[in-house]
């Protein structure tokens, strides 16, 4: 079964008239009133912020893709017996089993398309790239003594964790796959001059010494037909599918009805939903 759309639903969500209840009811979906507090709740537990303090241009977009579930909700056979929750991983749960029923699967992607990306980008060539660890030490002495350490065969992880002041220490301070030319002149002659295995000298940053070791080297050159291919289609399919899940929602809101009463928001709501802005109601 197609999964292409997951990872647009997780994107979704971490993207009227009278008698409508009153001044609390902000927009509706069909026959669905929704009302301030639920969307002001939904921005609070997505952004880890108090609503007040969220910036406007992010609840123009979080008001959008809450609407957005709300249509997907309200196209549903069961939509009186679907509740949908304000927490976002809540939310979630739900959507993901709405999703497919109500849009389908994303159709196939052509074959040749995808061929004819996976040539174009083989015939560039790729700059040097390293995978990288660091441990980060409060002065100069402590990461010379801890290179020592792992000179002498001290196992990383377990020294990192132990001394190290990096964010990720306890993971053995992974820093991923870093290509020339992305770093401070300073870091990037030291890291790009190791060798697989080799680790650096003391190096001084804006937040105490790094000591840094390559774990591999990956040399310039033409890229990796497999990695290209794998890289391509999994770029086509999350396009193909965020399009997909674009056009049904919006045959959706045109369907079901979409108000929303921005005079009744506490900021300047520009969002897909505007009387301006939305072709769909």
């Amino acid at each position: 079964m197609d999964r292409s759309w997951l990872p647009i639903v997780a994107m979704l969500l971490f993207v009227g008239c009278g008698g409508d209840g009153g001044d609390e009811v902000v927009a509706k979906v069909g026959d669905h009133r929704i009302e301030i507090a639920s969307f002001q709740a939904y921005l609070s537990a997505t952004t880890g912020e108090a609503w007040q303090a969220v910036d406007r241009r992010v609840a123009t977009r979080l008001l959008d893709q809450f609407l957005d579930q709300e249509v997907i909700a309200a196209s549903t056979y069961e939509r009186d017996d679907v509740e949908i929750p304000t927490d976002p991983e809540a939310r979630f749960g739900v959507i993901r089993g709405l999703v497919e029923a109500v849009c389908g699967p994303s159709a196939p992607i052509a074959a040749t398309a995808i061929d004819e990306e996976v040539e174009r980008r083989m015939v560039e060539t790729t700059p040097i790239r390293v995978h990288v660890r660091q441990m980060l030490l409060g002065s100069e002495e402590v990461a010379s003594a801890v290179r020592e350490r792992l000179v002498k065969g001290e196992d990383w992880l377990s020294l990192s964790r132990e001394v190290s002041l990096a964010p990720n220490a306890d993971r053995g301070g992974e820093i991923g796959i870093l290509q020339e030319g992305g770093l401070p002149v300073e870091l990037e002659e030291v890291i790009f001059g190791l060798s697989a295995d080799e680790i650096s000298s003391p190096v001084q940053g804006p937040s105490g010494f790094h000591v840094f070791q390559v774990l591999q080297v990956f040399p310039a050159g033409h890229p990796d037909r497999g990695e290209v291919e794998w890289n391509v289609r999994g770029e086509f399919e999350q396009a193909r599918a965020r399009q997909h899940l674009r056009d049904c929602v919006d045959r959706l809101a045109s369907e079901v009805g979409v108000v929303v009463h921005a005079d009744r928001l506490w900021f300047d709501y520009q969002g897909r939903y505007t009387r301006e802005n939305n072709a769909v109601q």
